[in-house]
């Protein structure tokens, strides 16, 4: 295990954070009152800068001009959208002895190659969690970084900001972010777009949205649960793995009856999971293929529809 670094310089190389957002405001607050020292924060809007200068040390310069922003900080955290991080970094007069980290999960190191053109040097750091919040830092603590940097020392540095929240850094090449990227969507956005088709099938119990999920939570939860504590595919239960083809008939007809988007959804997603499914060969290989045609069948079905 590597020892946590405490070097007096490294820490007391000032930090600002520019295009300040819930992520961007969970850094500030996790990293006020810590070793590190945040010289100033940046946003271009108004109600949030007023946020920050609530919430955040009033030593702390809450800013909306970016260059003052950085003008005597050594690490810059560039955590604006993926779509403005370039030219939001293109504003920067970049120093040669500045850093520049973004916090993309998508974009590739190199998107920040103009900044070495001025001697700065370039990283990347990704929590991978969720931020619903502008006060969730304590998420940023015990989760993996996905981190990337073609400079020793600034690698080292991230290393040990990493080891300052009790995470586990993931290194990543930039070749392969598109996959890292889409699996963290799939794990929280579209599962909450999941979780919000399965309330939607609910609609015929007369239950809104808010009053569905609370009847699925418990279900939900003690999946979770017994993911993190037994694993997959131990952890699955229901139709697929007992290879019950009349009950997932019955799902495919009523879906594609009711709603063919979610129905689209559903047959893809199962479609999708059959390997997981019988990764302990529990079903029989007509079973197995009769699931899957059936899968295929409706999805061809609802594509046809799509196409009219």
């Amino acid at each position: 295990m590597k020892k946590k670094n405490t070097n007096k310089k490294i820490l007391n190389d000032p930090i600002s954070i520019i295009s300040t957002g819930k992520l961007g405001s969970n850094l500030a607050l996790a990293l006020q009152n810590s070793k590190y020292i945040i010289k100033s924060v940046h946003s271009r809007n108004k109600l949030q800068r007023d946020w920050l200068l609530k919430n955040l040390d009033p030593k702390i310069i809450i800013t909306d001009n970016i260059n003052k922003a950085v003008e005597n900080s050594k690490y810059i955290f560039l955590t604006t959208t993926d779509s403005s991080l370039k030219k939001v970094s293109q504003k920067i007069n970049w120093k040669n002895d500045q850093v520049a980290i973004h916090f993309s999960g998508a974009l590739p190191l190199s998107i920040l190659d103009h900044v070495k053109k001025n001697n700065a040097k370039t990283g990347t750091i990704h929590p991978l969690q969720t931020f619903p919040s502008k006060s969730n830092y304590k998420n940023l603590y015990n989760i993996p970084y996905a981190i990337e940097s073609d400079d020793e020392e600034v690698f080292t540095w991230i290393i040990n900001l990493i080891n300052f929240f009790n995470g586990k850094a993931i290194n990543i090449s930039s070749n392969s972010r598109e996959l890292y990227h889409a699996a963290a969507v799939y794990s929280c956005a579209l599962l909450s777009g999941l979780i919000a088709t399965a309330a939607e099938m609910l609609k015929s119990l007369n239950l809104e949205r808010d009053e569905a999920v609370e009847v699925l939570l418990p279900l939900i939860k003690t999946t979770l649960e017994a993911i993190s504590t037994t694993g997959i595919p131990k952890s699955i239960t229901g139709p697929y793995i007992r290879g019950d083809v009349n009950t997932i008939k019955s799902h495919i007809s009523a879906l594609e009856q009711y709603n063919p988007k979610i129905s689209l959804a559903y047959n893809a997603l199962a479609f999708a999971s059959m390997e997981i499914f019988n990764e302990e060969k529990i079903l029989s290989d007509s079973v197995y293929n009769e699931i899957n045609t059936n899968l295929i069948k409706s999805i061809k079905k609802t594509l046809d529809y799509y196409k009219k």
